[in-house]
């Protein structure tokens, strides 16, 4: 991860998630979270570079 303000963010949520569950994770299962938590977060800034329009509409179709 290479822009610091992702890298910042995922040290937070991990963190949080720490305090949160401090004994219930082997250090395996952390750097595990940390590498969901890497993605979960790029994907995010991916979602966010995207520039909707005020007409753009979900992509779902709704079937009563």
């Amino acid at each position: 991860m290479s822009d610091p303000r992702m890298t910042d963010e995922i040290e937070r949520r991990l963190a949080s998630l720490r305090n949160r569950f401090p004994n219930r994770f082997s250090e395996a299962q952390w750097e595990e979270i940390r590498e969901d938590l890497e993605q979960l977060v790029q994907a995010a800034a991916t979602l966010r570079r995207r520039a909707l329009g005020n007409a753009d509409e979900p992509d779902f179709i709704f079937v009563p």
